[in-house]
């Protein structure tokens, strides 16, 4: 299964979401599960195929 062509804006656009405390689908919380419930993306897609935003969240 491939990714969404917009998985990574999505997930880009849920770290700044998280980390200005404006979470609209999660409860905000700094973590890899709060973010991809905010993305919507299974948390495999920043475990295994964005490992670089998975980097950069916790950055």
């Amino acid at each position: 299964m491939s990714p969404a062509p917009d998985e990574r804006d999505r997930i880009r656009a849920a770290m700044d979401r998280i980390l200005q405390g404006t979470a609209q689908r999660s409860n905000g919380a700094l973590t890899i599960v709060a973010l991809a419930q905010e993305a919507g993306v299974p948390r495999n897609a920043l475990t295994q195929r964005h490992v670089d935003l998975n980097n950069d969240f916790y950055a």
